[in-house]
């Protein structure tokens, strides 16, 4: 609304403007002068458009954090368009302003100075973007740990490192800025140690942190005393998980599976502690019962999977038992599996040399019929044209008869005329 209350003003000042530049419009004199101010409001014109754009600059580089990148060429950009929006408000709605000077000692006009500061902004704002560039590409590393710290949410874990990170980044960009390149390269892969360990870490806090909570309990409560193998167990796991993320941090379904084995583990460190204290509470004489009681167990295994009654055995040796049992029942149902599957491929096979032998045979059996109407058609075309000879010789037999009666009749038609005589 404003912009087009402003295009209004103006339209109405050019045309206040040409309309007392003589007091005689309809005058060849005053074209000259007409040409000149239709000559100005095209440039005021032209200045307009290049603000304009210059604005979505503006507005474009803080989205692409040019003033992070570039932040001295970004300050005197943004003076320089503030320098050309002064000069431009002088002749805003007042075009015969544009070609006056901007001073006394000066004939630079305000149009002039408007274009000049335009002229810088667009200078500085392409530097901005040229050092951006530059560090993106000389720094591709540090950037690179910085997007995948972003992507994981660093900053949520560890603000304050972050922030540390992000101030030693600027200065490396910085001294891009102020050409001092070598010096950026030489120190940017004591940043990018830095942003891998943070990385690191972050991945450990995000994925490992239930499982460091676990063990701690387990160090912390009675459970190291009645387990402390599997407890150790535990903590070897979480270290190799650690130490796997250290080198592997970005492997994230490997790191999930890790962990899981972990978790996994504490728990049953757990179960195992709980039964070595239920094994040191008990009495002499609940000893048999307690042992029967994991028989019942094996033995329960064994009649569902139909396996032998082992218990006559140890329990290792039952325990032995069962586990060959299931492995040959297993061996047994791939052998099935697999006769089945050569067995369906036999069938697939049958199948198909059915169906093509079907084919043949429709095949056959459409060319059998085929041949025999052809011979069909062969023979009603002989018998027709024998029958067609027959008649003809039939034809000809009485035409040849009816000739030889009427000869003899001719002959004795004249013997009688003869006689009569």
């Amino acid at each position: 609304m404003k912009k087009e209350l402003k295009i209004a003003v103006l339209t109405a000042v050019i045309t206040l403007t040409l309309s007392g530049c003589a007091s005689n419009p309809d005058s060849a004199s005053n074209l000259a002068a007409d040409a000149k101010q239709s000559e100005t409001i095209t440039q005021i014109n032209e200045f307009k458009k290049a603000q304009d754009n210059a604005e979505q600059q503006v507005s474009q580089g803080d989205k692409d954090e040019l003033s992070w990148f570039a932040t001295k060429e970004i300050e005197e950009a943004n003076k320089a368009l503030a320098e050309a929006k002064e000069y431009y408000a002088k002749f805003e709605f007042d075009p015969s302003e544009a070609n006056n000077s901007t001073g006394l000692f000066t004939s630079t006009t305000n149009l002039e100075a408007a274009n000049e500061s335009l002229n810088k902004f667009n200078s500085y704002m392409n530097k901005a973007r040229s050092l951006k560039t530059s560090a993106l590409s000389t720094l591709s590393e540090a950037f690179d740990y910085r997007t995948q710290l972003n992507k994981i949410g660093a900053q949520a874990y560890f603000p304050s490192t972050i922030k540390e990170l992000e101030t030693e980044l600027k200065t490396l960009v910085d001294q891009i800025a102020e050409d001092e390149i070598d010096d950026a390269i030489a120190a940017q892969p004591a940043l990018v140690a830095k942003q891998r360990a943070l990385e690191a870490k972050t991945v450990t806090k995000i994925y490992l942190s239930d499982a460091q909570q676990e063990l701690n309990k387990l160090v912390k409560s009675d459970i190291n005393q009645h387990a402390p193998k599997s407890v150790s167990r535990v903590s070897a796991l979480l270290n190799a998980t650690i130490a796997f993320i250290a080198t592997n941090p970005r492997d994230t379904d490997e790191i999930k599976k890790k962990a899981d084995d972990v978790l996994f583990s504490a728990k049953r460190a757990q179960q195992i502690a709980l039964t070595v204290k239920k094994l040191k509470a008990l009495s002499q004489k609940d000893y048999e019962d307690y042992v029967t009681s994991y028989e019942k167990i094996l033995f329960e295994i064994s009649k569902t999977l139909g396996a032998e009654d082992k218990r006559d055995l140890s329990f290792e040796q039952q325990g032995k038992a069962l586990t060959a049992f299931i492995e040959a029942e297993m061996k047994n149902k791939d052998q099935s599996e697999t006769a089945q599957q050569e067995l369906r491929k036999e069938l697939k096979d049958q199948k198909s040399y059915s169906e093509l032998l079907e084919e043949k045979i429709s095949s056959l059996t459409a060319n059998l019929a085929d041949v025999k109407q052809s011979l069909a058609d062969s023979l009603v075309e002989k018998e027709a044209a024998t029958q067609a000879a027959t008649a003809k010789e039939e034809a000809t037999k009485i035409a040849l008869e009816a000739s030889t009666e009427e000869k003899a009749q001719s002959e004795a038609e004249k013997t009688d005329t003869v006689s009569a005589e």
